[in-house]
């Protein structure tokens, strides 16, 4: 499971069609607290879906797309797995505005 979206790059360039994946994703709340839930994700970028299969893939370096978090709510997963959960919070984002499945 992927993302394939136009991905902003610094210095204002967009690589047309890049390869998004999740590549961690986890729920906590800070030590020690009876603070709220949040889910933590992290992505890796990459040109497209050939150079990810690769056996070391070249990741681009993108910051304004590598960690979001999100409010979590035990139960938010509904019958799904954190990671699907994952993807449909970040097909939300402006950020990746018209990115698909693939």
């Amino acid at each position: 499971m992927a993302l394939q979206a136009n991905i902003p790059l610094q210095g204002g360039i967009t690589h047309n069609n890049g390869y998004v994946r999740v590549t961690n994703a986890h729920v906590c709340r800070k030590d020690g607290t009876d603070s709220d839930w949040f889910l933590m994700v992290d992505v890796s970028v990459y040109k497209d879906a050939d150079e990810r299969a690769k056996a070391a893939p070249e990741v681009i370096p993108c910051p304004s797309i590598d960690k979001f978090k999100y409010a979590y709510s035990v139960g938010d997963e509904s019958g799904s797995n954190l990671v699907a959960l994952s993807y449909t919070k970040l097909k939300t984002e402006s950020v990746l505005d018209g990115a698909s499945d693939v």
